[in-house]
């Protein structure tokens, strides 16, 4: 429960200081040089399959994967485990929706003629709220290096997918990780002090 607790507050900490240097215009330039340099390295091919990956961290796919491994999991008798994914979501979307609202950032201009999506850019939803879905599933269904390794994976390439396709900047992104960490780690503290209560 401590490290839990730790890892709670540097992101708290990392959040704020985030946040705060885009509220005063901090970011541009590091932002465009990173868009830039994820731009260079696009070709048609690369491009199909950053598409597909990046489907994967939409809010459709995401409430899809959590909704039915909550439901299997509860006609399994693990009922437990599938409140827990429902709540890891449900205030996934929650701050998601407040925190757009309250920062309103202007999504950049997406390349490759894309439309970009009509609600705001920070944080980016596709990296929270896969956070909080594939962590969540690969925590609470397995306890096989392999399948965290590959759930961290899926991720970390969902958030960079976000960038390719000029949808979100970099800070944008590593926000919705910060938020995804912060809220997974005071998920998990309640989760073990209500274990511990029930013993």
């Amino acid at each position: 429960m401590r490290s839990a607790l730790i890892v709670c507050a540097i992101a708290l900490l990392c959040l704020v200081w985030l946040a705060m240097q885009v509220a005063h215009g901090q970011t541009p330039a590091f932002d465009e040089s990173l868009r830039r340099a994820i731009h260079d390295a696009a070709n048609p091919g690369l491009t199909r399959v950053v598409e597909a990956v990046t489907l994967l961290g939409s809010q459709a796919a995401v409430i899809s994967v959590a909704s039915c491994a909550a439901l299997i999991l509860f006609f399994q008798g693990r009922r437990d485990r599938a409140l827990l994914i429902a709540i890891a979501m449900a205030g996934a979307e929650l701050l998601l929706w407040i925190l757009k609202v309250e920062f309103h950032r202007p999504r950049p201009e997406p390349f490759f003629g894309s439309v970009p999506p009509a609600s705001y850019s920070f944080p980016s939803g596709h990296a929270l709220l896969s956070f909080c879905c594939y962590g969540t599933l690969s925590a609470v269904c397995s306890s096989r290096r392999w399948l965290r390794i590959a759930a961290a994976a899926l991720i970390l390439s969902i958030g960079i997918s976000r960038v390719y396709l000029g949808v979100h900047y970099l800070s944008d992104v590593i926000a919705g990780y910060l938020v995804a960490i912060l809220w997974m780690a005071s998920v998990a503290v309640v989760y073990r002090r209500l274990a511990t209560m029930d013993r």
